[in-house]
């Protein structure tokens, strides 16, 4: 399973952490590896936008009672510590965050099968796979998705069902 997100440093902990935040934890599957080190997802949510508070608790109310979720807030010194220690990467144990380090461009196998969804799912755009399309990633309450844009035409794709989409699926 593909997985774009970045792995937690502590540099970019205290960076991040330099006005209020709230992180929202949960299990993270993209960031299995084959060690079976645990892996989990922080999201990051500005404390002092109360849009964005109520987003992480929705978040955090979203994940309802699976293992492992939890709210860290960085005004919290035990919280603080516990997120420190996270951006430490313990064995065992990987924490991604909801951030990119570089300009996100979609690897080619995962292009195939966007023009091929698109072939199947989306047909009365006309597209062909020699227009530029206008992909971005985004991160919706722990989820990853595909924002497609093409001329006035916009879409948005849960990558799972990009990654796993095959035309004899769909037959």
């Amino acid at each position: 399973m593909y997985n774009p997100l970045s792995l937690l440093s502590a540099p970019l902990l205290v960076a991040i952490t330099k006005s209020p935040k709230l992180f929202v934890q949960e299990y993270y599957e993209r960031g299995s590896n084959r060690k079976n080190d645990l892996p989990f997802l922080l999201t990051c949510y500005d404390k002092e936008n109360n849009v964005e508070q109520s987003r992480a608790h929705f978040h955090l109310k979203q994940l309802g009672n699976a293992p492992f979720s939890c709210m860290y807030d960085s005004q919290i010194k035990e919280d603080i510590e516990k997120l420190l220690e996270a951006a430490s990467q313990p064995s065992g144990y990987n924490i991604y965050i909801n951030m990119l380090y570089v300009k996100w461009v979609a690897p080619k196998y995962l292009r195939n099968n966007i023009h091929m969804y698109m072939q199947h799912n989306l047909p009365w755009w006309n597209y062909t796979k020699t227009n530029q399309l206008h992909i971005h990633l985004k991160d919706r309450y722990g989820k990853l998705y595909l924002q497609l844009n093409w001329k006035a035409n916009k879409a948005e794709v849960i990558l799972e069902e990009i990654e796993n989409f095959s035309v004899c699926a769909t037959t």
